[in-house]
């Protein structure tokens, strides 16, 4: 019997065998170099090609400030006691549905990402990481400053506030979302740690609905609107540039500002205990959002959201169905649902936007806003529905028809939203109205969910962008269609009958109706 080699042993790096370690710096500074090499364009002739686009937007970004500063004057013309306690509401409801959804959205991107060849070639190599995952790590935090930013002056300009308490309130709100981005990456770097993340987050949620709550419920004052007319003519009296309250914030602002630029530096130096896993899988996440997006695809960036969150868990505990055909199927339906049910929970939460809006004072938004909250809260239930309209082969083995499973499909989703809008009723005003809610968000996420994939047969229409099929314009519009359509009644002030006899009928004739395979 021959004994080991008492040299041999792990394999140690040897700068001295293999060369010196690249800087980051230095293999971004490579890639830069060939990818400049092989490029036919130049960034002239780029820009010749997006001008239009770049126009657009502008354009746009002026109509909706000049849009803002409108709004901001009418609702500043308000001088009765509810729109100054209206005011005074609005952060507590806005700012913990914004630190909700940033922990949400990034924690299910990453946040901190790269994509699958980095991972292979420049991850799994000595090279140091948090080095080279630092510009994705500035590209994170970028965002979350602009997103406070602008969410904070949208936020508080259209309740009227004036523009000082709009600076200072742009400057906490970002602080507090560059704070929460830090977080994310701290949290990204664990399992346990992302769980109580997204823990916190439905907390936060719950945390948002009860000033909502306390708004609607809250006695109006008589001749509010009016007030909001007579004041556009007033002359505001002359204030001092900057209280003591004001002067007291922005202090209190700076002082925030250096505390969030200490803990994203800090943050920073912790990217080396991000995990190759997760860094790559969001990195996926975004390719296929990327790719959803490109095809204008609402439908295919729900799968991508899920499909990445179902790999994650990996497996769960069976249980023995129940019935046979239509309702084991329901049944079945009925316990994926509740195998995620952070689902239900953010949806239930989404029942704060007709709330708050109704407390507002702007009834005439309330259904259409209602209706828009029920569909996000009703489209993540269609996932088993999706499946099967996107598959011919598991429509054949299930032994049904298409339209008979999409009416099986719609069962568990169809009493959430019955329920969701029952809640919501003291809000929408009548019961009429919440049934027209109701069946909108219902037959819209059916209609989404069991559409076909886009079109691209047919002539190409020319655009600044380049030659797009025409069936990628119809996408983004499947299931918002019906869902106005059955809030038209409601919205042109129709009486009750019409309110329930539209959405009836357009409900009966979607169920009716076999729809088309992919």
């Amino acid at each position: 019997m021959s004994t080991a080699d008492p040299v041999d042993g792990p394999v140690v790096f040897d700068p001295a065998d293999f060369g010196a370690i690249p800087t980051s710096k230095e293999l971004r500074r490579w890639m830069r170099k060939v990818r400049r090499g092989k490029a036919d364009r130049s960034v002239w002739q780029q820009f010749e090609d997006i001008y239009v686009v770049i126009f657009a937007l502008a354009m746009l970004g002026a109509t909706g400030g000049n849009v803002v500063l409108n709004l901001n004057d009418r609702s500043a013309g308000c001088t009765t006691a509810s729109c100054g306690w209206l005011l005074d509401t609005v952060p507590l409801i806005l700012v913990p549905l914004l630190v909700s959804g940033m922990l949400r959205v990034l924690l299910s991107i990453g946040p901190v990402s790269a994509s699958r060849a980095t991972g292979f070639w420049l991850l799994a190599t000595p090279v140091d990481r948090a080095s080279l995952l630092r510009p994705s790590y500035r590209l994170v935090m970028v965002g979350a400053v602009v997103v406070g930013a602008l969410a904070a002056v949208v936020g508080w300009a259209l309740f009227g506030a004036n523009w000082s308490t709009v600076g200072e309130a742009a400057v906490l709100t970002t602080v507090v979302l560059l704070c929460t981005a830090c977080v994310t990456v701290w949290a990204q770097q664990t399992g346990a740690r992302s769980r109580w993340a997204l823990r916190a987050a439905d907390g936060l949620l719950v945390l948002a609905a009860v000033p909502a709550l306390l708004l609607a419920v809250r006695p109006r004052e008589e001749g509010a609107a009016a007030s909001v007319v007579l004041g556009l003519s007033t002359v505001p009296a002359s204030e001092p540039f900057l209280s003591a309250a004001e002067v007291r914030l922005l202090v209190i602002s700076a002082v925030a500002l250096l505390v969030a630029v200490a803990l994203v530096v800090f943050t920073a130096r912790s990217l080396d205990k991000l995990s190759r896993q997760s860094v790559v899988a969001g990195g996926e996440l975004l390719a296929g959002i990327a790719g959803a997006a490109i095809t204008l695809d609402v439908s295919l960036l729900a799968d991508v959201v899920a499909g990445r969150h179902w790999r994650q868990v990996g497996r769960v505990k069976s249980r023995r169905g129940r019935g046979s055909r239509g309702v084991a199927m329901i049944h079945r339906e009925f316990l994926r649902v509740l195998r995620w049910p952070r689902r239900l929970v953010i949806g239930f939460a989404l029942l704060v936007v007709p709330y708050a809006v109704a407390g507002t004072g702007y009834d005439v938004l309330v259904p259409i806003v209602a209706g828009l909250a029920g569909f996000i809260a009703v489209r993540p239930l269609m996932d088993g529905l999706r499946s099967v309209c996107r598959s011919i082969g598991l429509v054949r083995a299930l032994g049904m028809d298409l339209r008979e499973l999409r009416v099986i499909m719609s069962v568990v989703p169809g009493a959430f939203a019955a329920l969701w809008a029952a809640l919501a009723t003291p809000a929408l005003g009548s019961p009429a109205v919440a049934f027209a809610v109701a069946v909108g968000m219902l037959t819209g996420a059916v209609r989404q969910a069991s559409a076909r994939p886009p079109s691209y047969s047919g002539p190409l229409v020319a655009s600044p962008m380049g030659a797009i099929p025409p069936g990628l314009f119809s996408t983004p519009i499947r299931g918002f269609d019906l869902l106005l359509l059955c809030l038209a009644p409601v919205l042109l002030g129709l009486s009750g009958t019409w309110v329930v006899a539209i959405p009836a009928a357009v409900c009966l004739i979607l169920f009716a109706v076999n729809p088309k395979q992919a």
